[in-house]
């Protein structure tokens, strides 16, 4: 939640424990991103042993628990590292759909639900009563994408209360709790893969990758 380039970290383990997928570990100073936003978690390691976090319902807070086989045991000092490639393709991917999610806007479109993931990254919005000119759209929010990453407008997090709000100069701001790239210029090879529009919903996927 601090910083997105953070691949690595020293740290004591605060509690151990287990449910009936395995044991979990907690760290006090935690690096992984757990899935959630539309964004799929990091991946990683605590020594050795293969780790994934995930949220605790029963913790208190926002707890971040790591799922992991290790020996390791309350107040041991363990180092804890992320994978670096998935993390920035992951906060490329959240970023340029904040960018993307806000060009469609702006043409008067609302809002539906956002996918981040590899791949498949898409947004959803309401298509409205008319039948939007999708060619046209495609090519207005592809030059606007572009336009904006080669302008690196910066990108920031600050918190509101309970709310973490990510802006990104000059062309908006929104609440959001995934990993993000630091400005616009660290993106690249962005393309829109498809928009339709299926019972009312128009579809738009994207693809872009970490400089």
């Amino acid at each position: 939640m601090e910083d997105t380039y953070r691949f690595s970290v020293t740290t004591r383990v605060l509690e151990t424990g287990r449910t009936e997928l395995g044991p979990w570990i907690t760290l006090e100073h935690n690096i992984f991103h757990p899935q959630g936003g539309g964004q799929p978690s990091d991946t990683g390691t605590v020594g050795t042993a293969p780790a994934r976090p995930f949220k605790d319902p029963e913790a208190p807070g926002h707890t971040v628990r790591l799922s992991c086989e290790t020996d390791a045991t309350t107040g041991d000092e363990v180092t804890a590292t992320i994978d670096e490639e998935l993390r920035l393709r992951h906060a490329a991917l959240h970023t340029c759909g904040h960018v993307v999610d806000s060009f469609i806007r702006q043409a008067g479109f609302r809002h539906r639900v956002s996918n981040h993931f590899p791949g498949q990254a898409r947004i959803e919005f309401d298509a409205g009563d008319g039948k939007p000119d999708l060619q046209q759209l495609a090519a207005t929010i592809e030059e606007q994408t572009r336009k904006a990453i080669a302008a690196d407008h910066k990108v920031h997090a600050d918190h509101r209360g309970d709310q973490r709000i990510i802006t990104i100069d000059g062309i908006g701001e929104d609440p959001c709790g995934g990993t993000h790239v630091t400005s616009l210029g660290r993106l690249t090879g962005f393309s829109l893969r498809s928009i339709k529009v299926k019972s009312g919903v128009l579809k738009v996927g994207y693809a872009v990758e970490h400089l």
